[in-house]
């Protein structure tokens, strides 16, 4: 059956969904003066990629994308829940890659 004729199922959605929520939150990051410094200019160029990963089903791009997702949580916690209130995407698109990961068929013997 050709491909644009399957039935897509609800990870098809979901990571549809995440891609592009990463990808806007990439496009936010590159278009950010203050972001833009010297030892964070090498970054801005992978800015797109957990997206991209993401929209196009690469081994692994769940676990990038929780990880572009949750970063600011680690590296600066107060200013992610400060920024978080204005831009809650990052937060909704780790838990919708989170849960791609969990829930990919065949994983933990399922």
């Amino acid at each position: 059956m050709p491909k644009e004729n399957r039935d897509k199922d609800i990870r098809f959605w979901v990571a549809s969904v995440a891609g592009a929520l990463l990808l806007a939150e990439g496009a936010r990051a590159i278009s950010k003066s203050e972001v833009c410094t010297t030892s964070s200019a090498g970054s801005l160029g992978l800015a797109m990629l957990p997206g991209v990963m993401v929209l196009n089903r690469l081994p692994g791009a769940g676990v990038v994308g929780v990880a572009a997702s949750f970063h600011g949580l680690v590296l600066n916690p107060s200013k992610a829940v400060e920024d978080m209130k204005s831009w809650p995407w990052p937060m909704v698109s780790g838990v919708m890659c989170a849960w791609l990961f969990l829930s990919k068929p065949g994983r933990f013997g399922h």
